[in-house]
């Protein structure tokens, strides 16, 4: 029976082997054509990354280079512990996981998704570093977290709070160590005090002055009611249905983005901020009153486009699902190398389902074949990184309907990469 095992074992290893080696090529060749092109996703936002484009904008090839070298550099850290031994299939893993397909996408756009992705990864490494200290807690490493923290600010306002999550979850799964501690706890708490007051001073600094601003009854409706606001509309108090008249709301219905551009400027120009937010809690609860598992069905598909983009991918592609980014970001992607990406894209989403199945058996057989892991080993991690990739998850699923991103989560959804990769270092191959 363990032979059997073992034998199982280094068959999946040398599968999942040549099934990452194809996506691999793929990823190079698709890399190599679409080097000097420009993807044409429109004007990035964010305080940082358009000052970049200011300095390297007329060479934007420049910021591919510096875009990839972070990846690749955040993906060999993320992947460190589960690394194989021997250069060459160290130097494959990273390489496997740069080229996953919506991830390498952004690392050739001028968009500050690739950066983003890198840094929160970054922020990853140092927080597991911070939990595998054997005594206390390593300071450095949870500076270094609140380093990636302040720049993820810089680049996309919403990891002001974001990129505190795991930081702040690292300490606290820390807390049974630091309470023998306590000078060490108090440094903890006071270096991400300290971090987190400069992060609040620059991100008021650098966050644009919206004239609207986005509060949660307003994400609640956009969340909500926005699919079906034409047919709800109806069923509104007189209230609001003279504040929003029909031909506005016929206007709000052709597209999610009209809801921030069209909707909320006519509901607060007219009601004023206050009485506006009593309007968006009657369209979300009218919305959630007459289609509870519609809605309920839609948020499920959006959580799936961000954690697991290449599950539903080519189901989306062929009309299924509702309205998301997904279609327009693949159009864009194949805009030079049709042919290609489509061969890419396509394979990617088979190997997805693929890879997670083989490592799924390589776990059974290998526990079969008696092998032991280390459960002490990064211990309390899974649990940060399971609050962070909720938090993330939930931010952005609960912000508006039809506007799911697969580019807003390319760390939590680059992980299910890392799990099949993990296997090839663990027993001969």
């Amino acid at each position: 029976m363990k032979k059997a095992a073992e034998g199982l074992c280094g068959l999946l290893k040398r599968m999942l082997f040549a099934g990452f080696s194809v996506q691999i090529a793929l990823g190079l060749a698709w890399l190599c054509t679409n080097f000097i092109e420009i993807q044409q996703f429109g004007q990035p936002g964010g305080f940082l990354y358009p000052l970049l484009l200011k300095l390297f904008g007329k060479v934007p090839q420049v910021l591919f280079l510096l875009q990839l070298s972070l990846a690749v550099f955040a993906n060999y850290e993320l992947l460190r512990p589960a690394l194989p031994s021997g250069k060459f299939l160290r130097i494959w893993s990273v390489l496997a996981l740069t080229a996953f397909p919506m991830a390498l996408q952004c690392h050739l756009a001028l968009l500050p998704y690739s950066f983003v992705s890198s840094l929160f990864c970054l922020e990853l490494c140092c927080c597991r570093r911070v939990i595998s200290c054997s005594e206390g807690i390593e300071l450095k490493a949870l500076a270094g977290a609140g380093g990636c923290w302040f720049l993820l600010t810089l680049l996309l306002a919403e990891y002001s709070l974001l990129g505190l999550i795991p930081a702040a979850v690292s300490v606290l799964v820390c807390l049974p160590r630091l309470w023998k501690d306590l000078r060490r706890l108090f440094y903890s708490v006071l270096l991400l005090a300290a971090v987190g007051g400069i992060v609040c001073c620059v991100g008021s600094m650098t966050r644009p002055k919206e004239q609207y601003e986005r509060t949660f009854w307003f994400s609640m409706a956009s969340r909500m009611a926005w699919p079906t606001i034409w047919q709800d509309h109806g069923g509104w108090s007189g209230e609001l249905r003279e504040v929003l008249p029909d031909a506005v709301c016929w206007e709000v219905s052709s597209s999610p983005e009209n809801m921030e551009r069209i909707l909320q400027p006519a509901v607060e120009t007219k009601a004023g901020r206050e009485k506006a937010q009593e309007y968006y809690r009657e369209m979300a609860q009218r919305a959630w009153q007459l289609r509870k598992s519609r809605i309920v069905r839609q948020i499920a598909g959006d959580m799936l486009v961000y954690a697991a983009p290449q599950s539903v991918l080519q189901f989306q592609l062929k009309g299924g699902g509702y309205d998301s980014y997904s279609g327009r970001n693949y159009e864009i992607m194949g805009m030079e190398r049709p042919v290609l990406t489509g061969c890419y894209v396509e394979y990617s989403c088979w190997w997805f389902a693929a890879m997670m199945g083989i490592a799924a058996l390589f776990a059974v057989a290998y526990f079969a074949a008696g092998e032991k892991t280390d459960r002490r080993t990064n211990r309390g991690f899974p649990a940060v990184y399971a609050v962070s990739a909720a938090a993330l998850l939930l931010y952005y699923v609960m912000r508006g309907s039809g506007t799911a991103d697969y580019k807003c989560m390319l760390a939590v959804s680059a992980v299910w990469t890392v799990l099949p990769l993990g296997c090839i270092g663990k027993g001969k191959m």
